[in-house]
């Protein structure tokens, strides 16, 4: 359940500076700069998860669902292949820890003592 959170962390922190390569589109230096804060808090929800604290549920919740909302205009308004693809790995694995972390068994785990 965490090493899909760590990915995506991960992904994000690799596939931001793309945007700032030379030929690229221009990008606000505020959702770049955003991406970089929502990967590394994205990583501390990732340890929290992987520790089983409670937090870490909520706050993986939050990183997954706020990946989830700034990549998805992206899939309609990305220019080029390559950007869409990168943005459609966002959504779909940011879906998928989404619906990960809320499974019953998860949540059970996230109860046990």
């Amino acid at each position: 359940m965490s090493a899909g959170a760590i990915l995506l962390a991960l992904f994000s922190l690799v596939s931001h500076p793309v945007t700032l390569l030379p030929g690229a589109k221009e990008v606000l230096a505020m959702v770049v700069y955003g991406g970089f804060v929502l990967s590394i808090v994205g990583l501390v929800a990732a340890a929290g998860l992987w520790t089983l604290k409670k937090w870490g549920f909520w706050l993986t919740l939050v990183v997954s669902v706020a990946n989830l909302l700034l990549a998805a205009p992206g899939l309609v308004l990305a220019l080029g292949l390559v950007s869409k693809d990168i943005t459609m790995v966002g959504v779909v694995v940011a879906g998928l820890i989404i619906v990960l972390v809320v499974l019953p068994d998860s949540r059970r785990a996230l109860r046990a003592p």
